[in-house]
């Protein structure tokens, strides 16, 4: 079975230090353009980025406390203008009230006392609502140590060429298993860090790629089917979406027991809630979005075929491997092209419900289409990895997704 081979490891550590190597080679190339603050972009190698990164956490707290020093300081200037307009309106308030006193009897001086005294009022009243104001903003929880939740990026970055350099030294050692495991850590740990960078600047970041980030990547999408093999990465990917699969599947038994309260609310007690409406989109469109790729493990999704149902399983496993290759994960991928500028957008603002009392989550909600993408691609690949085992004569079958044919 593909199981016992895979076990025997002794293939698959060469092939899995091999790629450590040139994952470890290329961390030392050029990566990407970097530009700091107005400084023309520059290129950097993963140990640049490295540095740069680790640089930039620093950076964004200090001119995260500038902002708010900034701020502080700006109320503080605006407090002393108020005064001294205050002190400017006071000093006309009692010349007009020293006029006025001195010719009681003159409607005109009377009016401009009068209006003296209320402008001072009003300057007085400005002082201590904007003294409120600043002593509110000083109060104020910034939370300035989120800041320090971005050593992630760095950290994981780091993380490549240590088990990179791991899974060279236990393969050295003899310790297959231990060097598996190590290439399977660093092809993970490139992947986590392009997919952070990515997200975090965009579809404009892969034409800042150089040749060193290409292979690097290549090599750590095949450094994880090199190291566990194909069965037992297909299984990974399997007990991911298995367990996401079935908890989120919870949410259908969750839309019925809220749509009975909805109808108990609405036509027994007369009253309603847009937040508990607003719910049941969330879980439908979860429901359907993050269990996509659980589906796809069970064979579930609607298929109107007419060759495929009593096909063999060698013409299946290539059907499939063709379908997943040419057709999932090139759609997957332009739905993630279209849809990432809209959910950054989205993130960026915070988005929440157009309804007052809705639910302030719509960023999150719209997050599930890129998880969508991401689970779906991971199951074309357990899917083409399974077919490509049959077609090696490995397995007789690529599992219970080539027999839900409807």
């Amino acid at each position: 079975m593909a199981s016992e081979i895979d076990a025997s490891g002794g293939g698959l550590t060469k092939s899995a230090a091999a790629l450590a190597l040139a994952i470890l080679v290329c961390f030392f190339l050029p990566w990407t353009d970097w530009q700091r603050g107005g400084e023309a972009a520059q290129r950097h190698s993963g140990l640049g980025v490295l540095g740069l990164s680790f640089a930039a956490v620093g950076e964004s707290y200090e001119a995260a406390v500038a902002t708010v020093e900034a701020d502080l300081e700006r109320r503080r200037q605006a407090i002393g203008e108020a005064e001294q307009r205050a002190a400017e309106a006071r000093q006309q308030a009692e010349e007009a009230q020293a006029a006025f006193e001195a010719d009681p009897e003159n409607a005109r001086a009377k009016r401009d006392a009068e209006r003296r005294a209320r402008s001072a009022e009003r300057a007085v009243e400005a002082i201590d609502a904007r003294k409120s104001e600043l002593a509110s903003a000083e109060a104020a929880s910034h939370a300035f140590w989120t800041h320090y939740l971005f050593y992630f990026y760095p950290l994981v970055v780091l993380l490549v060429p240590l088990a990179a350099l791991a899974t060279l030294a236990f393969a050295a050692l003899g310790r297959g298993g231990a060097a598996r495991g190590a290439a399977t850590t660093s092809g993970l740990s490139v992947l986590v860090a392009f997919l952070a960078a990515h997200l975090w600047f965009g579809i404009p970041l892969l034409g800042t790629l150089a040749i060193g980030a290409w292979v690097t990547l290549a090599a750590a999408l095949l450094i994880v089917p090199a190291a566990l093999g194909l069965e037992r990465t297909a299984d990974g990917i399997d007990w991911l979406n298995t367990r996401i699969g079935k908890g989120v599947a919870w949410l259908a038994l969750f839309m019925v027991l809220v749509q009975f309260l909805l109808v108990l609310m609405r036509y027994v007690f007369g009253v309603g809630s847009i937040m508990t409406q607003e719910s049941l989109i969330y879980a439908h469109g979860l429901l359907f979005m993050i269990v996509a790729g659980f589906t796809l493990l069970q064979g579930g999704h609607v298929r109107v075929d007419i060759l495929y149902r009593g096909a063999s399983p060698r013409r299946k496993a290539m059907v499939d491997v063709f379908g997943v290759t040419c057709l999932l994960i090139p759609v997957c991928l332009l739905i993630w092209a279209y849809s990432l500028p809209y959910v950054v957008s989205s993130w960026q603002v915070l988005e929440g419900s157009r309804e007052t009392s809705g639910i302030p989550a719509v960023f999150l909600l719209k997050t599930a289409i890129l998880v969508f993408v991401i689970l779906m691609v991971l199951q074309g690949v357990s899917l083409a990895f399974r077919s490509l085992l049959v077609l090696a004569g490995l397995r007789e079958t690529a599992g219970q997704a080539t027999e839900g044919a409807h």
